[in-house]
């Protein structure tokens, strides 16, 4: 008997192109990125399926991967990931052991060769080109020997002897029935799509009046929440809005971005009428996505969490049924983006710098605080994916923080074991030398700070290396840009060049011949020390910075010898200052 489900981690990406190999069936998913199983019992999955290309039209191949919640199944899985066809035009498979599901093995091996015992016939010929080609041209009205839309039938070659049929002859007495009443059925969705659709325009629900702002001119209206120090009517809709089974008038306009588990749209949230509108962004995860939504609500719906550095929560919302259920999160849009492309597109001055470094350093120190702006107890949170493009820029050239889908609750109650699998999470490129390993101190909670703390690091050397005070400033690179020869590098790369050659990003000489930058620099190398409880909390580095704009900086001068020495601790410098 195969062994019971007993993965902890899984590959987890969206959209990989796969490379298959011809003879064994075998297809490397192409997906770095691990993520942490955290349900007792979970396995990984693998989906393999076709997708229209947006800039050729074309279709071409891709797979999602993940974990999949052990509870949906009682029956013992496979250590490898063994791809069945029961879906038409989908190959999926389910495993039970530690990231099995980088790769796939289609059920149809053997197109140069002999097929094996469990395989017979070919598999589609899109699957056996080079990632970087078109699809081979249609064979019949499917593109393949056998069209996968309508699935197997009995004269198909390619089917093997004993194969399941599931669209026989001797099931053509139900297809006639099921397509005889397919219109029917379509007519009487319409219908009743078409009378709510009316009754929601006679009868709009409104969203409470308190959380609009003044008019913008062009006929939007603003948010109050995207103003901190604004007033509401009622306090406790800052985290909360919602808290009927109604769903908010909430019309999607476009997609903005998308993640490893949910896509964020622009839309717009109706009160009254449509002439009067607040622009918010809505997080939409897929019904396979619900663990992912849940704990990130549950995050955001702590009232103690409002911050002018941490994005907006509106409320949480669960739409549709079945496969096509979705689980909504809303909060405040920022036009501005995320930092990753605002720093793609803009050069900062020193002052922007000093302003978004703060005020990103304020965000991540609050999440870390026990205690809530007005002194009363608060759950400290880490954030665990700390990343440019999970920090947004908000209208004043401030940023807050934002996508909590790993973030984690320190809570000092739960027992050791219940934080087990939580260590070795997040973006790989951000991810501090012991969280690599695995070799996280799970009985000191600070521990997960001190991650949070050398990931911002690094996007505070992101924003560095476009102020325009260093003087020639390059196009926008991520850190670790120059040692890596990918853009997506996996845990391994990144042992390679952060623990064993012990490598951070580079801070030239030239950046030490302003004063301020140099105490900047400071601070970035106090916050990505090897050792995570050398480094210091996100609160003193915020305290630090805060300091450097409340004084005045001059340009020094570098001798020849020192900028031939590029020194790794430029805090060993003496810098005179002067007070405002």
């Amino acid at each position: 008997m195969s062994p019971a489900w007993a993965a902890t981690s899984c590959r987890a990406c969206e959209g990989t192109t796969p490379v298959c190999d011809d003879v064994t069936g075998r297809c490397d998913v192409r997906c770095d990125y691990v993520r942490t199983c955290e349900g007792e019992g979970d396995g990984c999955f693998a989906s393999m399926y076709l997708m229209e290309d947006n800039r050729t039209a074309e279709l071409t191949y891709v797979v999602d991967t993940g974990c999949w919640a052990g509870s949906a199944f009682n029956a013992p899985q496979a250590d490898d990931c063994r791809a069945d066809d029961s879906f038409p035009g989908m190959y999926t498979c389910l495993c039970g052991t530690d990231q099995c599901n980088g790769e796939m093995i289609l059920p149809h091996a053997g197109v140069d060769g002999p097929s094996g015992p469990d395989s017979g016939g070919d598999i589609p010929p899109d699957f056996l080109l080079d990632p970087n080609d078109p699809p081979s041209p249609p064979v019949g009205s499917g593109g393949f020997p056998w069209d996968p839309m309508a699935g197997p039938g009995l004269d198909d070659p390619t089917v093997r002897p004993g194969a399941d049929r599931a669209y026989g002859p001797e099931n053509t007495s139900v297809l006639i029935g099921i397509v005889a009443i397919i219109p029917a059925l379509l007519v009487l969705v319409l219908v009743i799509f078409a009378a709510y659709v009316l009754y929601r325009r006679r009868h709009p629900k409104n969203p409470p009046s308190s959380i609009f702002g003044a008019e913008d001119g062009n006929g939007n209206y603003q948010i109050k929440l995207d103003d901190f120090d604004s007033e509401m009517a009622d306090p406790s809709l800052e985290n909360t809005l919602n808290h009927n089974e109604e769903h908010l008038p909430i019309k999607l306009d476009t997609s903005v971005g998308k993640g490893r588990f949910a896509e964020v749209w622009k839309g717009k949230l109706f009160q009254e009428s449509e002439d009067r509108f607040v622009t918010v962004a809505v997080k939409i995860f897929r019904y396979d996505e619900k663990q992912s939504w849940q704990r990130e609500k549950d995050i955001f719906s702590d009232p103690a969490l409002k911050h002018p550095n941490i994005l907006d929560f509106l409320t949480a919302e669960e739409r549709g049924n079945g496969i096509d259920r979705q689980y909504w999160l809303i909060t405040s849009y920022h036009s501005n983006g995320c930092l990753r492309a605002y720093l793609g597109r803009h050069i900062l001055t020193w002052e922007q710098l000093c302003g978004m470094s703060q005020t990103t350093a304020a965000g991540l120190a609050y999440l870390h605080a026990d205690r809530a702006t007005d002194g009363a107890a608060k759950m400290p949170i880490a954030h665990r994916d700390v990343k440019s493009s999970n920090v947004l820029v908000k209208s004043d050239g401030t940023c807050c923080l934002a996508d909590f889908g790993l973030a984690l609750n320190l809570d000092p109650t739960i027992r050791v074991e219940e934080y087990a699998n939580s260590g070795q999470v997040g973006t790989p490129r951000y991810m501090a030398p012991e969280a690599l390993e695995s070799r996280v101190n799970l009985v000191n909670l600070e521990s997960f700070k001190q991650i949070d703390v050398y990931a911002m690091a690094l996007v505070l050397w992101e924003m560095l290396a476009r102020c325009e005070v260093i003087g020639d400033v390059g196009p926008y690179q991520p850190a670790f840009a120059d040692k890596l020869s990918g853009d997506h590098p996996g845990i391994d790369t990144m042992k390679d060049v952060v623990i064993r050659g012990r490598e951070r990003p580079d801070i030239p000489t030239s950046w030490l011949a302003h004063q301020g930058l140099c105490r900047m620099s400071e601070v970035i190398e106090d916050c990505w020390d090897h050792d995570g409880e050398a480094r210091i909390t996100a609160s003193c580095a915020e305290e630090r910075i805060n300091e450097l704009q409340k004084r005045q900086f001059t340009a020094i001068t570098i001798d020849s010898e020192d900028e031939e020495k590029e020194p790794l601790r430029p805090k060993k410098r003496y810098i005179e200052e002067t007070d405002v």
